[in-house]
């Protein structure tokens, strides 16, 4: 533990030092005003210029400060420069009285009928301070009200701010031209390689129904996250002055219908590793992709294929097929698989998804009990609640797993079960770049016992995806050949600090914890815990990760620290 906060020290050591202000401000009291007069007024920059001194410091913080306070209604504000006993830039204000709102109104042309919506939308209220950044930020509020109530053309004028100074008050009006009235006439794909009724399917347009500019631009949105598509554009055509109707077209740029992508990774604990994986986009012209993946690992070899197709029957709901052989040589057991799978995924709103599949797997496993052929059957269902920004280097939100899979086993071995697994990881952003990650895995198998269960379902920890500092699937129940048999149960957690500079390179200190148990219920009694630091070299698309770790309690036998290197964060 010594070692841990030894790490967590260096990261978090060392802030830069606060740079001077232009000028000192005096005669404000309003704190809120005063940190804005602050940061108007800027910071003291280094100069050898002798004419740049202490009083041309203070007259530029005056007129920093004079644009500021007029934004917020000080009309009449005296802003002195001077220079103190120190010969230290000082500006001194006398805020004067503040310019409130008197009246407010909107026009709007050329469809004056639209000014009532438009003032509608309008939040300022009479007897506020005038300030600058409230009359612009409602000035888009009555536009985007008009745009999205049947004149998505709408465009703002310009808009005056009349200041009577004997009274301190203003009157504000708001301008608009409203362009025409308009409905959703009938979609127009004008690109070819889509399917049109696949197009249409995505749309939130309904023909006949008031145009707005926020569906539209949400219509073009959910284009631009096809994977076949590298632009979109959606417009309105010219208006039908006898219905009102505007066409809906739709432009679309195709993106490169094959990719390849390959990723390297190495620990001590599982050997090194690659992956391919070749993409077809757009298969049936409805942003389908087929992807053939190949892996080849010291652990694990194998061959798989997977097609996916985006809004199937619907909106954010996707349908899934996936084949792979696949064969595996580990200390607990060995295996060769032939798996297929099933499954329809859906997206309600931006945060949670749900699915539900079938996978059938075929699998012969040599085990410390010999040689079995297993069949095994499944209902994968499950549900996801994910808020991270970025799912490869993710520095704030919060995600949450739950996996739920009854199950039934026959061939040499016969068995039914459920096994169930959640997994959460949590993201807080301490300082500019310093991220506190967390992350907690909790399993079950219920219904069976584990020499009932195919190797490969029962639950391990120990190595680079579970508790980082132990030999893979070390930290699992033994069998009778003092090798890892597995368990019916995991528990496992993992605490990191990731601080990373302003260009390229971060660091990382992190404590996991875990083990698996031979019981169904997920216990502690087994726990251990190891410690690590790693560094990390940040591309535009996610980091590349080197680990180091050792055991807290080191036992006889065990290896005295692993290396782990692959792409993304640990989690």
């Amino acid at each position: 533990m010594k070692r841990l906060i030894i790490i967590l020290a260096v990261l978090t050591a060392g802030t830069p030092a606060l740079a001077a202000p232009l000028a000192a401000i005096e005669g404000v009291d309003d704190p809120v005003l005063l940190d804005a007069l602050v940061a108007a007024v800027g910071e003291r920059t280094e100069s050898d210029n002798p004419a740049d001194g202490p009083l041309r410091q203070a007259r530029s913080a005056a007129d920093r400060a004079r644009r500021l306070l007029r934004s917020e209604g000080y009309y009449r504000s005296q802003v002195d420069p001077r220079i103190d006993d120190r010969s230290h830039a000082v500006i001194h204000i006398t805020l004067g009285p503040r310019v409130r709102i008197a009246t407010i109104g909107a026009a709007t042309t050329p469809d004056a009928s639209a000014a009532e919506i438009a003032r509608a939308a309008i939040t300022l209220g009479v007897d506020a301070p005038l300030r600058a950044s409230e009359v612009i930020a409602n000035d888009a509020l009555g536009l985007a009200a008009l745009q999205d109530s049947g004149w998505p053309s709408a465009e703002s004028g310009e808009r005056t701010v009349t200041i009577d100074h004997a009274t301190d008050t203003a009157a504000v009006r708001f301008v608009y031209d409203t362009g025409p009235f308009s409905v959703y006439g009938p979609l127009e794909l004008t690109s070819e390689g889509w399917r049109p009724d696949f197009i249409a399917g995505l749309s939130p347009l309904t023909e006949g129904a008031t145009a707005s500019r926020a569906q539209v631009l949400e219509y073009q949105r959910r284009l631009d996250a096809l994977t076949s598509v590298r632009t979109s554009q959606v417009m309105l055509g010219d208006v039908d002055p006898a219905t009102s109707e505007r066409p809906v077209r739709i432009a679309l740029t195709p993106a490169s219908r094959h990719s390849i992508e390959a990723s390297l990774s190495f620990a001590t604990s599982e050997g090194a590793g690659a992956n391919f994986d070749w993409k077809r986009r757009n298969l049936f012209q409805g942003d389908e992709t087929l992807s053939i993946q190949a892996g080849v690992a010291t652990l694990q070899q194998g061959v798989g294929a997977t097609l996916t197709m985006p809004h199937w029957r619907r909106y954010q709901q996707t349908l899934s097929f996936n084949a792979g052989l696949h064969s595996q040589e580990t200390d607990a057991y060995d295996q060769t698989e032939l798996l297929m799978r099933a499954s329809v995924t859906r997206k309600v709103g931006r945060l949670l998804e749900y699915g539900a599949g079938t996978r059938f797997d075929i699998s012969q496993v040599t085990d410390v009990d010999g040689t079995v052929d297993a069949n095994t059957l499944a209902l994968d269902l499950s549900a996801i609640y994910d808020s991270r920004t970025n799912s490869l280097d993710p520095v704030d939100g919060f995600r949450a797993q739950l996996l739920l899979s009854p199950a039934t086993t026959f061939g040499d071995v016969e068995s039914r079960y459920v096994r169930i697994e959640v997994r959460t990881s949590s993201y807080y952003r301490l300082t500019s770049n310093l991220v506190a990650a967390a992350r907690v895995r909790v399993g079950s198998i219920v219904g069976t016992n584990a020499e009932n269960v195919p190797a490969d379902l029962r639950f391990y920890a120990g190595g680079g995806g579970s508790v980082r500092g132990f030999d893979y699937q070390s930290l699992s129940p033994y069998g009778s050949d003092d090798e890892p048999f597995g368990g019916l149960s995991v528990t496992e957690t993992s605490l990191e600090l990731r601080w990373r500079s302003q260009g390229r390179w971060g660091a990382v200190a992190f404590l996991d914890s875990g083990a698996a148990g031979s019981e169904s219920t997920p216990g502690f009694s087994d726990f251990r815990s190891a410690v690590g630091i790693g560094a990390r070299y940040y591309f535009d698309f996610a980091p590349v990760r080197f680990d180091i770790a050792t055991p807290l309690d080191r036992q006889s036998g065990e290896t005295a620290f692993q290396i782990y290197f692959s792409l993304g964060q640990a989690f």
